[in-house]
């Protein structure tokens, strides 16, 4: 699996956060281990193929440390790219606490995230002052890592107007509350849908283009996504695969009362007649704002 599909993950946990945020009594404490158990795994092998970096530097052979840059150029965008899905699962565990009043999965998101960042910025280290990248394959990198951060706190800013928390794990806090702004304003079902699928679109293409083809560590990545899979309850989905609405998920586990109202997402449904004339011009703005 390569790591642009773990970014649309992401996308799609941010886009229905609310939907999968809502457990109740559900143990979650094997599927957050198995998360923290692949993802180390992958850590591991990231590191692994950095310190071979900085053995080759200490001996000094330019030649080998040309031959590492032109091997292991696609695990650094992987270990950038990778980074969305990190934050997104670790604001999606704070707010899965939030929800229940405990802390059984957030501290174990936590963790992961606060590895990624560590390797992150060992990346970063390399495209500063590594030698042996062309400034070409420097430049490529850093591309990616812009489009990537922008991307970061546009999809953490989907989760803000449902959980303030989701904000601290966002890289620039102004941009992700911009973007959970004009959630806001899109509020409305067609709006937001439609908004929603050309966003992830935008963003899918912008990966595919700044990165590599092929995966690094294709099976790592299978291993990492279906762990974040096992962090969704089957009755999430209805039966054709589609993910549920919170406030139907709501109804099925009696969660609501006899006098409770509807929610913002069922009150716009009524009005989707009226929404879908201005969502073009919401997908426009929305478009030419985030989508560099």
């Amino acid at each position: 699996m390569h790591a642009v599909f773990l970014a649309d993950l992401a996308a799609m946990i941010s886009q229905n956060a609310p939907s999968i945020a809502f457990r109740q009594n559900i143990d979650m404490s094997a599927a957050v281990t198995n998360y923290w158990t692949h993802t180390r795994a992958r850590f591991e092998l990231w590191h692994h193929a950095i310190t071979r970096y900085r053995y080759a530097e200490q001996g000094g052979e330019g030649a080998a440390i040309r031959e590492w840059w032109n091997r292991h150029s696609i695990l650094l965008e992987e270990i950038l790219v990778s980074e969305i899905l990190c934050r997104v699962i670790a604001a999606l565990g704070k707010t899965m606490d939030v929800e229940k009043g405990i802390d059984d999965v957030s501290p174990i998101t936590d963790t992961v995230f606060r590895s990624h960042l560590e390797v992150c910025s060992r990346v970063h280290h390399l495209m500063l002052f590594g030698r042996g990248s062309s400034v070409r394959n420097t430049v490529r990198l850093n591309r990616l890592r812009q489009g990537v951060e922008r991307w970061t706190d546009a999809l953490l800013g989907r989760m803000i107007p449902y959980n303030k928390s989701a904000l601290g794990y966002a890289i620039d806090p102004d941009r992700a509350t911009a973007y959970a702004e004009e959630c806001v304003e899109n509020e409305a079902w067609a709006q937001r849908e439609t908004s929603c699928l050309l966003f992830n679109t935008a963003m899918h293409e912008m990966l595919v283009q700044r990165s590599t083809p092929h995966a690094a560590l294709p099976r790592a990545n299978q291993r990492v996504a279906d762990s974040v899979m096992g962090m969704f309850n089957r009755d999430v989905f209805d039966s054709v695969g589609v993910l549920k609405s919170r406030w139907l998920r709501e109804l099925e586990n009696n969660a609501g009362t006899e006098d409770r109202q509807p929610t913002q997402e069922v009150i716009h449904t009524k009005h989707h007649a009226i929404a879908a004339r201005h969502t073009k011009n919401n997908v426009d703005v929305i478009s030419q704002r985030w989508c560099d």
